[in-house]
């Protein structure tokens, strides 16, 4: 049993939560719970894109990234709308490939850019002049310690320069040009070496050092002891907060079962996961979303999604996603439904 197991049963045994075999979440509700937010989250991509003339990481990045979990466990997936959302954003994109070139700022910085390509890697966006236009930018703004800054001050998604060189990093693997990969590699590996020294101070922070240091194979001592410094957030109601100060909510509680599973390995069967995926369920609202409150102050006008919960509908689009994620890698495998369109 590797160090991180036996540090998640100590933590269980000292808490004194059951081990209980109830406590494991049930299969039908769970299925439910994660189609009703899969439903949610597609209809209201679209309206964003029409209604803000723009693509964004709350409405088309991460929930790319939830359906790239939910498809392959049997979820119905609307195929046209991923396929329309993901040509919506990169025409939005496309059209600021010169400036990504010329290191120039279109506000999110490193940020916008790498979450814009986990979303399109999510639904196996093929590179191109696109994608290499984004990584140079990466590449051109990447600290001498390693580090990628975050430029925009709207927590928890954009603040920390953990989260950023944690996506950066990522966004780098997954899209460096093809005979470039020596250069890129060094500079993913300089970013894994300030990840391994960064203090996390926030959920979120110690999130993204997790996810970074298991994106870029770091040591498994490392790995376990990010992964046990994130258990230990886990509350007595299941879920994890963003803030000490804060309730536990769906985006903090999403994002940390998703990191621990991908990782560091954390069964969804384990009953940490087990206890967090019931705080998503009993969580989850009517209509499929989870409320999360905002802690950004406004940066641009608002206006309607079409997504619940009115000014905390960006942040609730977010949450929303990550909590699909965990409870859509908790379900058992399906087959593919009459419902769900074929993929091309």
């Amino acid at each position: 049993m590797s160090e991180f197991r036996l540090a998640v049963l100590a933590l269980w045994l000292c808490c004194g939560m059951s081990f209980a075999a109830s406590e494991g979440v049930d299969g039908a509700e769970l299925r439910a719970a994660v189609q009703k937010s899969i439903d949610l989250l597609q209809k209201c991509g679209p309206i964003f894109v029409k209604n803000g003339a723009c693509t964004s990481c709350h409405h088309q990045s991460l929930p790319a990234m939830a359906i790239s979990v939910a498809r392959p466990r049997g979820f119905r997936i609307n195929e046209r709308i991923a396929r329309e959302q993901l040509q919506a954003s990169a025409a939005f994109l496309n059209a600021r490939r010169e400036r990504y070139l010329q290191v120039i700022d279109i506000g999110g910085g490193a940020d916008t850019i790498s979450y814009s390509l986990l979303g399109m890697a999510a639904e196996k966006y093929p590179p191109d002049a696109l994608t290499d236009a984004m990584v140079y930018y990466l590449k051109a703004t990447q600290g001498s310690d390693g580090r990628w800054r975050a430029t925009s001050h709207r927590p928890p998604l954009e603040y920390s320069d953990i989260s950023t060189t944690a996506v950066s990093l990522r966004a780098t693997q997954l899209f460096a040009p093809e005979g470039e990969q020596a250069e890129y590699q060094e500079k993913i590996e300089r970013a894994a070496a300030w990840l391994l020294h960064a203090t996390p101070r926030a959920n979120e922070e110690r999130v993204f050092k997790l996810l970074g240091l298991g994106w870029a194979q770091a040591s498994r001592a490392a790995i376990d002891k990010a992964a046990h410094e994130l258990l230990a957030g886990q509350r007595a109601d299941g879920g994890w907060s963003q803030l000490p100060a804060l309730p536990s909510d769906a985006y903090a509680t999403g994002q940390a079962l998703v990191a621990l599973h991908q990782a560091a390995g954390l069964p969804v069967s384990d009953r940490a996961y087990q206890k967090g995926a019931q705080f998503l369920l009993k969580t989850q609202l009517e209509d499929g979303s989870w409320l999360v409150k905002t802690r950004s102050l406004p940066l641009q006008p608002y206006f309607e999604s079409g997504f619940p919960h009115g000014p905390n509908q960006w942040i609730s689009s977010t949450g929303t996603s990550w909590a699909t994620m965990a409870l859509a890698l908790a379900a058992e495998p399906a087959q593919l439904s009459s419902r769900q369109e074929p993929r091309p």
